[in-house]
């Protein structure tokens, strides 16, 4: 058993408890190698992938800063996450996450590339780092949308969309590739948070 198996056991009833959560099209999740894009609305969306998709570590591209504290540098590398530094070209980060694929895991990605703080919901544009592990990985990417803010005690949304193949972007010249396949995948989470977020309000009104 390892360090996430463990506490990944003991929290579930927890966090089952403070954030209940509804997941739409369970029948997506898949525990094969891919890459997990979803939109990034706190800091709990993490959280919330972990206990709901999650099962044999939590391989996450987080930013540099989290791993500032020696305690949160060893806890994050236990779990599996990896800091990159934003901004740059961070090669070992690159190299780290396109290994995890390499071994048949999951890789969870922003990619929005920082949390949405412009006080609505909607996606904002994606930068091209997703796309670039999935194309360079030959991996295909599972999309979910959180419908808002996770907060204690309030239940959750999110949905998980069938698995998007990018492979046909690859044949592309590679900056191009990245940009068009970056812009694809952007308007399929779009169109997928507005399904999720209709079912929600749907689902709202009826109880009213």
């Amino acid at each position: 058993m390892t360090f996430y198996d463990f506490l990944r056991g003991i929290s579930y009833p927890f966090v089952a408890l403070i954030y209940p959560t509804k997941v739409y099209n369970k029948q997506n999740i898949t525990h094969d190698k891919a890459v997990i894009c979803c939109n990034h609305l706190g800091t709990t969306d993490i959280l919330l992938l972990a206990h709901k998709m999650l099962r044999h570590g939590c391989y996450c591209i987080g930013k540099a800063e989290l791993f500032k504290s020696k305690f949160s540098a060893w806890f994050l590398h236990k779990i599996g996450a990896i800091g990159v530094r934003r901004g740059e070209s961070d090669i070992g980060a690159v190299r780290a996450g396109l290994q995890v694929l390499k071994d048949g895991h999951q890789l969870v990605i922003f990619p929005e590339g920082t949390r949405n703080t412009t006080g609505t919901t909607v996606i904002q544009p994606f930068q091209t780092g997703a796309v670039m592990f999935a194309l360079k990985g030959q991996s295909q990417v599972i999309p979910v949308t959180i419908h808002a803010k996770i907060k204690p005690f309030r239940r959750s949304y999110m949905m998980v969309g069938e698995p998007i193949d990018l492979s046909p972007f690859a044949e592309l010249p590679a900056k191009e590739g990245r940009e068009q396949a970056t812009q694809f995948l952007f308007e399929k989470m779009t169109a997928q948070k507005a399904e999720l977020d209709e079912l929600v309000q749907s689902k709202k009104r009826k109880k009213k």
